[in-house]
């Protein structure tokens, strides 16, 4: 099958397996692993920025992944790059490595531009119509600028990997007013500046607008790299939160069952990870109120730690200019504003107030294997993200070579549903209800692991070896257990009310005795 292009009413048609919206991380792990299983797909990628990356792309330059490479980027290549040069010529361990925005990028764009089944269409926007039948095998998308339509027949699926979007300041302004003459500058902004003229930045003192990684990053690197001293240095934080302390022995389900074991009491196993020096907080003196899964090295922690000036005020509503060039945050009516410890010449603010990821809405309502033609790709874990989609690529590959365990789901949606069937369900009815979207409850990564390690062959093993060599997955760390087994019957052991205490559903809870047994292969793995 072949993609095919004629000219015919000024729309050019193309032809293609998969057509395949966003160019991010998130699409690009997917892709990767649907190739690895399935070599012959054509795929048909586009993205509305000039290249592969995502939000990679518009990032700020001292960027850096939170966590380490080897398990970030795609299945078939290591981002980390060969192990013996990492030691040898970085005199660093290969699982120290934290790539930079440079070799993220350099990283994505080899991958498209190196393989042959991909056609990549840059600055390119495909319109999403709620109206839209979503089992046609034809869509429709445009260059951005509008000058080139396109209509594509799909024959297999699309696969939306928009909602996974993540929202920089670059691409979004402060969501609240500011008064003219006040110097608000992105990320971006501060780097570009730094590099032209870092004499000149250094004069000045900084306000960093935000609670989440960006504005950890901005308060590192006004530090390490500009130089500022930390008393130049106040940080607006709206509510403390709970970070991962890089190398601290925490892995991505530990939160999880931390909050099983405490009855889904935040701050209890907080506490008990903080106490196994796996997570960690700006001031032990104040109780964080969120977590969602940063990651930081504890040199970073130290630098933080080092900024004295922190406003504790909620949101900020308003940055307003005073008399005597004197400048002000409001906090709405229930907190007193701060007045900023620089004139308004010497005062920069900087934006790192923006949503970040976990922010979409659409997978909310929609299930990931929403129709026959079209997936709708969302974290089944905790991140990073990749083994997540790598995962739904091999789900979707094994539907496609007939190997999915169709007795066991089907045993498993009689045993959520409770009662005998009320319709025969589609293979793909039953993927949509037994593999659903994280969306932030933290023990849902435990069943979905669970399910896809039961429903992808009718032997556990098949999956568990193949994780076992996937580079995105924990389970590749030599000494790694999985412990799926073992979480399923933590989560039974609950029983009804204490799972739905941690997130879970009442069918979720209902087939959990059957989801363990299809498992059973793997205890103590």
């Amino acid at each position: 099958m072949t993609t095919t292009t004629t000219n015919k009413n000024n729309i050019t048609e193309l032809e293609c397996d998969y057509l395949i919206v966003g160019a991010g991380a998130t699409t690009l792990a997917f892709v990767d692993t649907l190739l690895t299983e399935l070599p012959d797909t054509k795929i048909i990628l586009l993205d509305k920025k000039a290249a592969p990356g995502g939000h990679w792309v518009d990032a700020y330059g001292y960027v850096k992944l939170h966590q380490p490479s080897i398990v970030y980027g795609i299945a078939s290549k290591q981002l980390e790059g060969n192990w013996l040069k990492c030691l040898l010529c970085q005199f660093m361990k290969p699982w120290d490595h934290r790539a930079n925005k440079t070799e993220i990028l350099k990283y994505f764009a080899d991958f498209v531009n190196e393989n042959e089944q991909i056609s990549f269409y840059p600055n390119s926007e495909y319109y999403f119509d709620k109206d839209a039948d979503p089992s046609s095998e034809f869509h429709s998308f445009s260059s951005v600028d509008g000058s080139v339509s396109y209509k594509v027949q799909v024959n297999v699926k699309l696969i939306d990997g928009s909602s996974n979007v993540n929202i920089i300041p670059h691409d979004n302004p402060l969501q609240f007013p500011v008064d003219d003459e006040v110097r608000v500058m992105t990320p971006n902004q501060v780097y570009d500046a730094n590099n032209a003229n870092p004499t000149e930045m250094l004069k000045n003192k900084y306000v960093v607008l935000g609670a989440g990684k960006t504005a950890m990053d901005a308060v590192v690197y006004l530090q390490r790299t500009m130089k500022i001293d930390p008393a130049n240095i106040a940080w607006v934080i709206s509510q403390d939160v709970w970070m991962s302390k890089l190398g601290g022995g925490g892995n991505p389900t530990a939160w999880g069952r931390a909050l099983v074991k405490h009855d889904n009491d935040t701050q209890k196993a907080a506490l008990e990870m903080e106490s196994k020096g796996a997570m960690v907080r700006l001031d032990k003196k104040i109780m964080p109120t969120v977590f969602k899964f940063p990651v930081v090295p504890a040199d970073e922690l130290k630098l933080m730690q080092n900024v004295k000036t922190i406003i504790r005020r909620g949101r900020a509503t308003a940055i307003r200019k005073n008399a005597n060039s004197k400048v002000t945050i409001e906090f709405g009516d229930d907190h007193s504003p701060w007045e900023a410890f620089a004139p308004l010449e010497k005062c920069v603010f900087v934006h790192c107030t923006s949503p970040g990821p976990f922010n979409a809405t659409k997978n909310r309502e929609i299930g990931i294997f929403s129709s026959d033609k079209k997936m709708t790709l969302s974290l089944l874990f905790a991140p990073p993200i990749s083994i997540s989609m790598s995962c739904l690529a091999k789900v979707e590959a094994s539907r496609r070579k007939g190997a999915l365990d169709l007795k066991c789901m089907k045993r498993l949606m009689l045993a959520r549903e409770g009662n005998p069937p009320t319709k025969d369900y589609t293979e793909n009815e039953l993927l949509d209800a037994l593999i659903q979207p994280m969306l932030m409850v933290p023990v849902r990564p435990m069943l979905n692991l669970a399910v896809v390690l039961a429903i992808c062959h009718t032997d556990p093993m098949v999956l568990m070896d193949w994780m076992k060599q996937n580079r995105l997955a924990f389970l590749s760390i030599p000494g790694y257990k999985c412990m799926a087994y073992e979480d399923v019957r933590m989560l039974q052991a609950k029983g009804a009310a204490g799972g739905v205490s941690v997130g879970l559903t009442e069918p979720d809870m209902n087939m959990l005795e059957l989801l363990g047994d299809a498992i059973q292969p793997l205890e103590g793995m």
